[in-house]
């Protein structure tokens, strides 16, 4: 990092930019350069003494082919230096490239990081490989995470394991499809809106929203912090409470495995069903039908209203827009004057990729700049301070709600996963593919209330999810509905084998 000194042209642009005088701003030329001279020494301060790089870590490209037919992975790693026990001992997982592995290559589905490599894992990571997990290595995202299904990113779109063809569901999109086919225990992923949940919906396995800040966000790509979690998909309900146990603050957020449902209260979401333009019915009646089914395990099931549930992606927009623009572009991945993390080379590498290739950066990206950008100097962010107002009556209604059940019930997504398209770029300009699976999923990250993506039924041979919340805290007690779902109602069987022409092998 180099600190030029700048040019009265320079200080002519910041004038114009922000409609100052210019002869002031001129003026202030010495005082700028009395500021870059702290900004040097506290580069120096930072970076003297540092620590030795680790080891490397041998890594290896997976191409699109027979080995990875939906083009889910990224990098293999071959890492020896494994931990042997602990709640998950030799238990596989594969990462989300927008999750720091130590000495992979973390892209965030971008040619904008092409190149950058951390240093260090994740806390995530990092605790479970304490924990005694073996991560075989990371998988394809979409393109900066802008995005809801599996088409955007600059490494090739991710087809669904029981349709090639058709969407895994994102931007947690790789990860899904290598938990669907057997191919790792646990997919660690990241849930802006609904990226973990989303695939797990779509690939018919289980996908985890934790309560948020109960899983540890360090070493995550940021996009707006009071919405960010770190997610994770299984294919067992067990294998949840053991990640928990791993990687949750310390807390008795395990306990509610152990305890019985019988007698719990699961109240059916009635806004969470029939979207204008977008619920499939007979999606909706899988799922009407599954909740019907708690029945079976001693549940009591009644309909519950929460009439902001409806404006929840409308609400979400403009927190989810703005914090993205201060958080990913203003402050380059890094937010400001919060307590931390920050991380200086993950920041400058996107920063100078994106002054010096702003061509790289994806169209969704593109739109969520400009929009931001506009929006907010439209309304001097005004509009955004209104959803936040907004975001605490929702959050208070789903309180109540939760007061009289202990569960809520509805669609993970309201459709099957669609066809991807024939031309991501234009699909992304002219189409709503990329977020028209968010409406119900985006609400609990507003709220931060733990939701699971539980398998419950197809249409035309296509998996569907049900979406459990519960309280903050009970992330385990939703795991253990799963289970007793999966052992007495449904459980979803594994996805046949394709190649990528959709043929059956």
């Amino acid at each position: 990092m180099t600190f030029p000194s700048f040019s009265p042209t320079d200080l002519d642009a910041v004038a114009d930019r922000w409609n100052l005088d210019p002869e002031l701003v001129g003026r202030l030329g010495p005082a700028i350069d009395r500021m870059r001279d702290v900004y040097g020494r506290v580069r120096d301060l930072a970076t003297e003494g540092r620590a030795p790089e680790p080891p490397p870590v041998a890594v290896t490209r997976v191409p699109r082919g027979p080995d990875n037919p939906h083009g889910a992975w990224l990098y293999r790693i071959d890492d020896p230096d494994r931990p042997g026990s602990g709640p998950l001992a030799g238990r596989t997982v594969t990462v989300k490239e927008s999750v720091a592995v130590r000495g992979v290559p973390m892209t965030l589905g971008s040619r904008l990081m092409e190149g950058f490599v951390p240093g260090s894992d994740s806390v995530v990571i990092g605790r479970m490989r304490d924990a005694g997990a073996v991560v075989l290595g990371t998988s394809v995202c979409e393109d900066l995470c802008y995005s809801g299904s599996s088409f955007t990113s600059a490494h090739g779109p991710v087809g669904n394991p029981w349709d090639p063809s058709r969407s895994a569901g994102g931007s947690s999109s790789g990860a899904a499809v290598l938990v669907a086919t057997g191919q790792a225990d646990y997919g660690v992923g990241t849930d802006h809106g609904g990226s973990v949940r989303n695939p797990a919906a779509w690939c018919g396995i289980l996908g985890l929203k934790p309560t948020y800040g109960l899983v540890d966000y360090d070493g995550a790509m940021p996009t707006e912090r009071t919405l960010d979690h770190i997610g994770v998909l299984t294919r067992d309900a067990a294998d949840l409470v053991a990640f928990l146990e791993a990687t949750a603050v310390p807390g008795p957020y395990t306990e509610g495995y152990a305890q019985e449902v019988t007698g719990l209260r699961a109240g059916v979401l009635a806004e969470g069903f029939g979207w204008p333009g977008r619920s499939d019915p007979r999606l909706d009646d899988v799922v009407r039908g599954a909740a019907r089914a708690l029945e079976k395990l001693g549940l009591t099931v009644s309909e519950v209203s929460v009439p902001l549930h409806r404006y929840g992606r409308d609400i979400h927009l403009p927190i989810s827009i703005e914090g993205g623009l201060t958080t990913v572009f203003e402050s380059r991945l890094q937010g400001n004057n919060h307590r931390g993390p920050y991380h200086p080379n993950f920041g400058e590498t996107f920063g100078e990729a994106v002054a010096s290739r702003p061509e790289d950066i994806p169209v969704g990206g593109v739109l969520a700049l400009v929009g931001a950008t506009l929006l907010r100097d439209a309304t001097h962010g005004k509009v955004m301070a209104y959803a936040q107002q907004l975001r605490q009556r929702l959050r208070e209604q789903i309180d109540r709600a939760l007061c009289e059940v202990d569960l809520l019930v509805l669609p993970s997504v309201p459709m099957p996963p669609h066809p991807l398209p024939a031309d991501p770029r234009e699909a992304v300009i002219e189409t709503d593919l990329p977020f028209e699976m968010h409406d119900n999923n985006c609400v609990f990250n507003l709220t931060g209330h733990p939701a699971l993506s539980v398998p419950c039924g197809f249409v035309d041979g296509l998996p569907v999810g049900m979406l459990l919340v519960g309280r903050p805290g009970a992330d385990a007690r939703l795991a253990r509905v799963a289970a007793e779902f999966a052992e007495r109602v449904f459980r979803c069987p594994p996805p046949p084998h394709h190649d990528l022409t959709g043929s059956q092998r």
